[in-house]
């Protein structure tokens, strides 16, 4: 049993990635430097990565962090260490960083280079069309409905057909949708490319998001259109919250469009709430993140009127000649008339005892609470928990 729950998550694990990747050749003014070490250190959590070059210079470092900031370390016997700062690799991406050291003798100080804005979507050794998104680009980007689908839409090769995002050509139900390697696609097929109306987790939640459209790392399979992987934010060193909130109703909207008649408009209400609060339960060590989010939000029911017909006494239905406006399907009136559908009702009910309910000024109330919470854990040097 143990046997076949660990295949299942294998096969889980090779549908998307949630990590980041960073290699790269050390050099000097003779060829590769062999058996340099080349240490990672992810600033927010004290989290370190290593590696050791092998006889051609390159380096691997697997399965790191996304996000950053990093300050990476390089050192070999003999040589000045190389020291860089603020380096920042997307989610999903491999962060190419070559360096050439230079021998101890010939300088009395490590060499420290600012890496300040080198990460790139638009890099020659990139594994396909990729779209990343940091934490601080999804705060900047304008979002009307807080989905997720407002992400999406940031990639070129999205198509955007009201609630839906289609990427590279796909249909919008044939993308792959992850959340720390969770699936978080619409498996029934029906309404968005997305479950929860396009928010199944909260975007003051979300740290980094990857939208590939043709990768060509092997990890990234069983999708049509695109791979999304997104994953949440963590802990850090430093204790941060935020809280928001987020309000709309039918006073907001617009009531007429050019010369044409009046809209009716019921009422309606957008209300969404949240807070985060993240940081450190043992520095360097355990990290704690937590985010709860609130949506009370009313939506209005159909605002198409009835038609004017009504029954003339002997059951025929006749123009209204009292009613001034009557447009047959046109300017925001339905063909059905207030007769014909109190008529359906009373039939149902007393045929059936089915009680088909009102079927105009009203409004639906979606209520909904979003609460995530995310434990991360240096074990040691080479085991890591979330």
């Amino acid at each position: 049993m143990l046997t076949c729950l660990a295949f299942l998550l294998s096969v889980t694990a090779l549908a998307q990635v949630t990590t980041s990747s960073m290699s790269g050749r050390i050099t000097d003014n003779q060829g590769p430097v062999v058996g340099a070490a080349v240490v990672a250190v992810h600033q927010p959590t004290g989290s370190q990565f290593y590696a050791i070059t092998d006889a051609k210079g390159y380096y691997r470092l697997n399965n790191i962090t996304s996000g950053g900031p990093y300050v990476v370390t390089i050192q070999c016997m003999g040589y000045a260490d190389a020291v860089f700062k603020d380096i920042n690799v997307a989610l999903s991406d491999n962060l190419v960083l070559d360096t050439s050291l230079a021998e101890e003798s010939l300088t009395l100080e490590g060499v420290v280079v600012s890496a300040e804005g080198r990460t790139s979507n638009m890099r020659s050794d990139r594994a396909g069309a990729i779209t990343s998104l940091a934490a601080k680009e999804i705060m900047e980007v304008p979002t009307i409905s807080r989905s997720m689908n407002d992400l999406l839409k940031q990639t070129p090769q999205a198509f955007v057909d009201g609630s839906k995002v289609s990427i590279g050509g796909g249909n919008y139900r044939q993308s792959y949708v992850t959340v720390d390697g969770a699936a978080f696609n619409n498996a029934f097929g029906i309404g968005s490319n997305l479950p929860a109306g396009g928010s199944p987790i909260s975007l003051d939640a979300l740290d980094q998001v990857a939208i590939s459209v043709t990768p060509y790392d092997v990890r990234q399979s069983g999708f049509t259109g695109g791979g999304i992987a997104a994953t949440t934010k963590s802990g850090t060193n430093e204790f941060k919250g935020t809280a928001y909130v987020f309000f709309r109703n039918q006073n907001m909207i617009g009531r007429q469009v050019a010369d044409m008649e009046p809209l009716t408009l019921d009422p309606s209400r957008y209300l969404m709430y949240g807070a985060s609060v993240g940081g450190p339960i043992i520095k360097d060590k355990l990290f704690l993140f937590l985010n709860v989010e609130a949506d009370k939000s009313i939506s209005p029911g159909p605002s198409r009127r009835l038609s004017n017909y009504i029954d003339d006494g002997s059951g025929n239905l006749v123009r209204d000649a009292d009613k001034d406006v009557f447009t047959d399907g046109k300017d925001g009136v339905a063909r059905p008339s207030a007769v014909v559908l109190d008529a359906f009702s009373k039939y149902l009910m007393d045929a059936y005892g089915y009680d088909t309910g009102v079927y105009k000024g009203y409004s639906t109330e979606s209520p909904s609470l979003k609460i995530l919470a995310r434990l991360d854990w240096n074990i040691n040097r080479n085991h890591k928990l979330n």
